[in-house]
């Protein structure tokens, strides 16, 4: 429907509605017939007469009928006119036919009725001999010239022919003011429905007013030309009827043409005087019941005339703007307003009256209801190209932000990745040397100092890592890498860095790992070390001095799901805060950040990790004595070989010392590394990018690469897919990433490149004792073997 021209559609709806009844009007005008207008050769009683017997022939009363238009007065409700009938009308089989609109009809010949009870323009068509809603009378067949009277109420003015008539005229009468009359309602009606259509379609409660008012016009229309004789309506409902609608439509037709014409919008004050005007109608029809049908029938025609012609100069301010349904809205006016003063001067006798009266106003009203229409699809063509053009201006605007959006997140991300990297580096400086000195001779009041630093460097590299996930998660981002590591060594390795900040609370700490949970297991270890990290170090915080926290690992019944309690007897979660503790910087109560400190990101960053790692986190119990958070996440089953641990090597009588080559740009770290490798026994060399990385490496085997990522000349990534490449002697030589910026995206990138494993600045001297163990002696153990093995085949041979 949205691809249709609806001003077409409806123009289309009102031809084919018109079309469709031509061929009865057609026919009927081939017909002819005995035709006799008697109202010209007619007297008219002038007098005062309100009885339901004729009034006498001599009264001075009577004149020759010089109007065309009758009324009935409350003092005189009759209307008498009088004629003759000639021999030849009387002998043959003749009707006498009136207007549509009189009613109450009783036709006396020489005095005597021709019909027991008067014929009412209310009667039946379908019960008559010849279906048709005009008042017909046949009359008696006599031998001689016959004196006729005629008495009928007309509530409506109306010009009253008055026809004799044979069978064939009588047909030709009645196809042609049946089709006419039919025509004009079935217009109005395939109007109605059509807008009720679209409304179910479009949903504009400006189609519902159309359609409200559209079935105000065709049950007017159908008073008028007395299709309504068709319904079987007695006289009072008729007279309800008429009233009712003669207010209910100037009240519809003031809240559409409102509507159509946009007062609301563009003369607020001139709408608010309408709607003070609807509500006088709304009290005139509630009070209808109570007035004559002639009084409201002259409030409707005094009162609504100017009413109705009050909205044609706004239409005309419109219409010079350009708005085409005002346009519409004037020229379906033009012949209402016409067919109106046509209609009011023919009532008051100015003109001449007319047997087509009655079709003035509906036929005009078809023709206004049409233009409405071709109004509302004008309006609603408007609509869709302001929503189109308003949708075009959205997406360029959107896509202006879009673009915003990505320099924006691209900008933030180098400034992260930068803050990272220059956060990271003088950390690791920092740590490196915190290592060096660790084994130092210091009195006290220094080892106090030193635990105090590097519990304050820890901390610090923490938060700076916190953060950068955050950031990872909010932008979906984290992605898990999964390795084969231990549970109990990451209970092992949190025990030792709270342990200093868990006693100087104090605080109980403890942790306890179930037998049920395997050695070994495959996931993503540092991302479950950071989701317990955040919990704990919550558990700490929170927890007051003298309490506890207890960290419980076990592994769900008949799953491979990791579960790990972490518990506290802290404050505990009111559970008013418990959905919003997973929201970044909430802390439960606003004063806690203060309290405890922190900037709120433990809990929704934890929740993150553990999602990102296929499992899931929740509040398990909370209480004024504590809180327990439960983390459960799937890890894979570890199939354990025969082969060495290759984290407690036994090298035995191997005389072969670790060769490790150290890649970093920055002097400073690029020693510490080497003096720490130094103190754990392994020979280094070091190079400041990754182009003289690559050709060490094509130069000679390494047993470790300990790879940074941001370098000048070549960076680490390219670096490591070169060697992977190109150095024959340490294609499979464990390459490990030791940088500064901590995206898991970053990550994935660094093990892509084949680089073995990642770890981010600063890097403690424990950490790197093990990766020396994992992967430098296991090499060189590999390697001594393969040796072996080979020696003893010659020899064997």
């Amino acid at each position: 429907m949205a691809n249709v021209d609806r001003r077409w559609t409806s123009l289309f709806v009102v031809i084919l509605s018109s079309l469709s009844l031509l061929p009865f009007c057609a026919g009927a005008a081939e017909q002819q017939g005995y035709v006799r207008d008697l109202a010209q050769t007619m007297e008219v009683f002038e007098g005062t007469w309100d009885q339901e017997t004729p009034p006498p022939e001599e009264h001075a009363a009577w004149s020759p009928i010089d109007h065309d238009v009758f009324t009935s007065e409350p003092r005189e409700p009759f209307v008498w006119i009088r004629g003759k009938l000639d021999s030849a009308e009387t002998m043959e089989q003749r009707w006498l036919l009136l207007s549509p609109l009189a009613s109450s009809v009783q036709v006396f010949l020489d005095g005597s009725p021709i019909s027991r009870n008067p014929v009412s323009a209310l009667d039946q068509p379908l019960q008559k001999d010849i279906p048709f809603h005009h008042p017909v009378l046949e009359l008696p067949k006599t031998e001689s010239a016959s004196d006729m009277l005629i008495r009928f109420e007309a509530n409506f003015p109306i010009s009253t022919p008055v026809k004799v008539v044979d069978q064939t005229a009588l047909v030709h009468e009645a196809v042609l003011h049946t089709g006419l009359s039919v025509s004009l309602a079935s217009v109005i009606f395939a109007l109605t429905v059509y807008n009720l259509f679209l409304y179910f379609s479009i949903r504009d409660r400006i189609y519902l007013l159309y359609v409200a008012v559209a079935v105000g016009v065709l049950l007017y229309s159908l008073t008028l030309t007395n299709l309504q004789s068709y319904l079987g309506m007695s006289e009072e409902q008729f007279n309800w009827l008429g009233k009712t609608l003669l207010i209910l439509m100037p009240l519809l037709s003031i809240q559409f043409f409102s509507r159509i014409l946009q007062l609301k919008t563009l003369f607020p004050r001139v709408d608010r005087i309408y709607k003070f005007i609807s509500a006088i109608y709304l009290c005139i029809l509630v009070a209808t019941p109570f007035f004559t049908f002639k009084t409201v029938a002259f409030l409707a025609a005094s009162v609504g005339i100017v009413v109705y012609l009050s909205f044609v100069p706004f239409a005309v301010i419109q219409a010079k703007n350009k708005y085409k349904p005002a346009l519409y809205f004037l020229i379906g006016w033009i012949p209402l307003i016409i067919a109106q003063n046509i209609t009011s001067l023919e009532s008051l006798n100015i003109l001449k009256g007319s047997p087509w009266v009655m079709y003035y106003i509906p036929g005009a009203m078809s023709w206004e209801m049409a233009l409405f229409s071709l109004a509302l699809a004008s309006r609603i063509k408007i609509l869709r190209d302001e929503r189109d053009t308003l949708q075009a201006q959205q997406i360029e605007v959107s896509e202006k932000a879009r673009k915003a959006l990505e320099s924006s997140n691209r900008i933030k991300d180098d400034f992260l990745n930068a803050v990272s990297h220059e956060l990271r580096t003088p950390l690791h400086t920092i740590q490196g040397q915190l290592d060096l000195l660790r084994e130092a001779p210091l009195n006290r009041e220094q080892s106090n100092a030193f635990r105090l630093i590097e519990y304050a460097n820890l901390r610090m590299t923490r938060q700076v890592g916190g953060i950068l996930d955050f950031v990872d998660a909010q932008e979906e981002n984290l992605l898990s890498s999964p390795q084969v590591f231990e549970p109990q060594s990451l209970f092992d390795l949190l025990e030792y860095e709270f342990r200093e900040t868990a006693r100087a609370k104090p605080v109980s700490l403890a942790f306890g790992m179930e037998d049920s949970v395997p050695g070994k297991v495959f996931m993503d270890g540092l991302m479950l070390e950071k989701v317990l990290y955040q919990l704990i170090d919550n558990a700490v915080k929170f927890t007051p001095a003298g309490g506890e926290v207890l960290v419980r690992g076990s592994r769900l019944t008949d799953d491979s799901v990791l579960r790990i309690l972490v518990s506290d007897t802290g404050p505990g979660i009111p559970d008013a805060q418990r959905e919003k503790v997973f929201q970044a910087f909430r802390q439960g109560e606003a004063g806690l950040t203060r309290r405890y400190g922190g900037v709120g990101l433990g809990l929704p960053l934890a929740s993150s990790l553990a999602n990102a790692l296929g499992g899931a986190m929740r509040v398990l119990e909370t209480s004024d004595h504590g809180t327990t958070l439960e983390v459960t996440v799937p890890y894979g089953d570890v199939h354990q070989s025969e082969d060495h641990d290759p984290d407690q090597l036994n090298l035995g009588d191997v005389i072969q010392v670790p060769r490790v080559l150290v890649v970093e740009d920055d002097a400073g770290n690029r020693m510490i590394l080497r003096k720490q490798l130094e103190k754990i026994g392994v020979i280094s060399e070091g190079v400041q990018n990754g182009l003289e990385a690559v050709q060490a490496a094509m130069n000679e085997p390494w047993d470790m690469i300990i790879m940074d990522c941001q370098m000048p000349v070549m960076d680490g990534i390219e670096a490591t897919r070169e060697i992977r490449l190109k150095a024959a002697a340490n294609l499979d030589t464990p390459i490990i990433a030791v940088t500064a910026n901590a995206s898991e995206s970053y990550r994935l990138q660094c093990l892509e490149a084949g680089m073995d494993d990642y770890c981010t600045k600063p890097l403690r001297m424990d950490k790197l004792q093990r990766l020396v163990t994992h992967y430098a002696e296991h090499r060189v153990f590999t390697r001594v073997r393969e040796q072996r093995g080979l020696k003893d085949s010659l020899i064997d041979s």
